[in-house]
């Protein structure tokens, strides 16, 4: 009998090209693919014509039992394992980062199922290379902070870690924040000891990916018909501006010249 065998992909932010090599066969080369709802069309129309397609994705306010999804994806994983199919169990971003990749890899471990984890570029990465908004800087910002806006059950997260975080010029990422981003600005603004900057990054690697940037001001008064569309992913901090947004007078104030002439001085070009 055929053994099976579970992969648990990363399909990355969206776009096609931005999948791992190793993501992209274990799609190619699977029999059962069971994906999330933020998977794109750009992503499934690699789906090979063969597999059994399942959609476990879930939406929020769609009622559903988080438990009892769970469960039903553990049975589907079990099922077609012991048929001796190849099955992918694909995530959005990476699956160790808001992706419960970890819930499904106890079950499996529990079991005694053959599974693999691979991994995918998280949102916060594709987005702050996509918008060139530093995560870190030397000399300014060394750490990094990852939360989710919303806890299990819904309830909201609290603000006062995230203003240490800040007050240390450390960069905070906020996953699924979008419906509260007006009310932790306006909490922000008034707990901070000075403004801090805001980048809103919607549709990461998408077509129509894009980004609205300002300080904690500027979003603690905005309308929520003037934000960005969801999926977004929400990074701030003291050190996080857009090169070339804060720069502009001091490119004035450091012409071209200036900077050939510093290059010239190079001593590697004493070999030519």
């Amino acid at each position: 009998m055929k053994k099976g065998k579970i992969w648990i992909v990363g399909a990355g932010p969206g776009a096609a090209d931005l999948l791992t090599i190793k993501a992209l066969r274990s799609i190619q080369n699977a029999d059962v693919i069971l994906y999330d709802a933020l998977i794109t069309d750009e992503v499934r129309e690699l789906f090979p014509e063969k597999a059994i397609l399942i959609n476990v994705g879930k939406r929020s306010g769609d009622g559903k039992n988080p438990v009892s999804r769970q469960e039903y994806i553990h049975d589907q994983l079990l099922m077609y394992y012991l048929l001796g199919s190849q099955v992918v169990r694909l995530k959005s971003g990476d699956p160790m980062v808001y992706g419960r990749g970890v819930e499904e890899i106890r079950y499996l471990l529990e079991i005694g199922l053959d599974f693999e984890l691979i991994p995918g570029i998280s949102a916060a990465m594709a987005a702050s290379n996509e918008f060139w908004i530093p995560l870190t800087e030397r000399g300014k910002s060394s750490g990094i902070h990852f939360h989710s806006a919303v806890k299990v059950g819904g309830e909201k997260s609290t603000l006062n870690g995230i203003i240490k975080e800040i007050e240390n010029d450390d960069t905070v990422v906020i996953y699924m924040g979008l419906e509260q981003l007006n009310a932790m600005a306006q909490e922000l603004n008034q707990k901070l000891s000075k403004e801090t900057n805001i980048n809103v990054v919607s549709k990461v690697s998408y077509q129509a990916s894009d980004v609205l940037s300002g300080n904690t001001r500027f979003f603690s008064k905005i309308k929520k018909e003037d934000l960005p569309e969801s999926p977004a992913v929400i990074i701030l901090g003291n050190h996080t501006q857009i090169p070339g947004t804060q720069n502009v007078l001091a490119k004035e104030k450091y012409p071209i010249s200036m900077k050939v002439k510093n290059f010239i001085k190079q001593p590697f070009l004493n070999l030519f």
